[in-house]
């Protein structure tokens, strides 16, 4: 940085011939030296958290990608291993299978399904004898078949699952319904124009489901002459009923779970439907394989990044330097200085030899290391790369697929004192790749921000030593000049002495 200050009484050489701004600026240079050697460090600071917060961005877009419940590729989940096919060996429409991650390999026969689950419905049909049906029509002017009446408040009221409503003669048919459905009776009402009525469903299905309506004023849903349609009563729904090998299997809902099989029922038939899940072994292998590459990339970027040259020839340029560099000269002169910022970082050294660990480790409870599985650590040559044998992880996969599974999602029990040993290996990864973010914030950029802050302040120090100079220079030379001038204007008026 370079510091002048303003000082509008400041007398440059006029009476001395002297080049007075060059001989501030050459007796100020040791100032301004340290305040330039200052804002460099800053700078430098600055360089080193900005480097660090993009290692905590490659390691974040790395767990992200493959540690995160929100991402498909997550291999912290078991769905990544354990893909199965389904195979309708009886195609039909009436049901829908697909399998889960906790299900495995498996042959399955549904032997009928007798009923689907059904929400209660409430329904009326040629309710309403109007040509045109508009949800704008107040309810006093409904075309139906038996005309709305009101209390002698001009209302009608009326309850459904225990929520009661009150509504006027001018609500409109679609307010009514809007208020309805937005409420705690867990219902829908709407109108079909196919059926001229209207229909009050219950938002769930199953025989626990019902629809209790209960008229209180007006004929809205009274018992004899309902204007809806729909007298007062307690409609109910009911659960979907099937056999499947031979056990009866009754549930409130047609999509349902059951040993990691997923049934979406669509139909009822008496006809047998059978199906076999097999495992994709094609499938985990390539996600597998996305693990590695992924891993390997980022093992190399932090490698890179660690051993990056250190040009100490190439400092950070001062402002004076820039105003005589292009942009480019300038941007190719920062490319080099900040060439090396983290180079043999502790932090990254040491996250880099426990990931490499992780796969040397055994899986307690598995006895085997994912060396056993086909991935193998590589020499430090390779930068602790991964290596993948894919027809040992193929045949593992077929001979004992728990185990892989084990070998990578195994997270260690509720209170184990050998977290490390039983967890497997994407947890271990994901833990060290968490630890090495924290150290790098809480010990890295944290302190980097206090050093910046200090320096910072160290540098509006020298500002102020440079400027009190600066002005002390001034000073003095103003007074020579001021000094000489008056000189100047006495010799000449002893001059004008002695002319003739």
């Amino acid at each position: 940085m370079s510091f002048t200050i303003n000082n509008d009484l400041r007398l440059t050489g006029l009476s001395s011939g002297l080049d007075t701004d060059s001989i501030v600026e050459g007796l100020l240079l040791t100032y301004q030296s340290k305040l330039d050697n200052q804002c460099k460090k800053t700078t430098k600071f600055e360089w080193k958290s900005d480097a660090y917060r993009e290692v905590n961005s490659l390691t974040k877009a790395f767990r992200e990608e493959y540690m995160s419940v929100l991402s498909d590729s997550n291999m912290l989940s078991s769905s990544a291993y354990n893909i199965l096919d389904v195979t309708m060996i009886d195609e039909s429409s009436a049901v829908k299978i697909t399998a889960g991650p906790s299900a495995s390999a498996c042959s399955m026969t549904i032997d009928n399904i007798t009923q689907l689950a059904q929400e209660a419905i409430a329904q009326s049909i040629d309710a309403f004898t109007g040509e045109t049906y508009s949800a704008d029509t107040a309810l006093k002017d409904l075309e139906l078949a038996n005309m709305m009446q009101f209390d002698v408040d001009d209302k009608i009221s009326f309850s459904i699952n225990g929520e009661e409503f009150t509504f006027s003669k001018e609500t409109s048919i679609g307010a009514m319904m809007s208020e309805i459905n937005s409420s705690d009776a867990d219902v829908r009402m709407s109108f079909s124009s196919l059926t001229q009525g209207f229909t009050i469903k219950s938002k769930t299905t199953g025989s626990e489901s019902s629809v209790e309506i209960v008229n209180m004023s007006g004929n809205a849903f009274s018992a004899v002459d309902s204007a809806i349609g729909i007298a007062e009563d307690t409609y109910t729904g009911q659960d979907a009923i099937l056999s499947i090998e031979g056990i009866e299997v009754t549930r409130s809902s047609n999509t349902f779970n059951i040993d990691g099989i997923a049934y979406t029922l669509q139909d009822t038939t008496a006809e047998p439907v059978s199906f076999i899940l097999t495992q994709d072994i094609d499938a985990a292998v390539d996600k597998i394989k996305s693990f590695v590459d992924g891993y390997n990339d980022l093992v190399e970027k932090l490698n890179d990044i660690i051993d990056e040259e250190v040009h100490r020839d190439f400092d950070v340029l001062t402002e004076s330097q820039k105003k005589e560099m292009t942009d480019d000269e300038i941007e190719a002169w920062e490319q080099k200085a900040k060439s090396g910022l983290l180079s043999k970082d502790s932090f990254i050294s040491s996250a880099l030899t426990q990931l490499r660990s992780a796969f040397y480790t055994v899986v307690e409870g598995t006895g085997l290391s994912t060396y056993d599985i086909g991935l193998t650590a590589q020499a430090y040559s390779y930068d602790g790369q991964i290596s993948l044998n894919e027809t040992i992880l193929r045949q593992a996969m077929e001979d004992d697929p728990e185990t892989v599974l084990s070998l990578f999602t195994q997270r260690p029990a509720v209170g184990s004192t050998e977290v490390y040993g039983e967890s497997g290996l994407v947890k271990r990864l994901s833990d060290t790749l968490i630890n090495l973010t924290e150290s790098i914030s809480d010990m890295g950029i944290d302190s980097l921000k206090q050093r910046i802050n200090n320096s910072e302040d160290r540098e509006e120090e020298l500002e102020d030593r440079l400027a009190i100079k600066e002005k002390y220079l001034w000073s003095k030379f103003t007074a020579m000049e001021t000094a000489l001038s008056s000189l100047n204007r006495l010799s000449t008026w002893l001059d004008t002495l002695f002319v003739e």
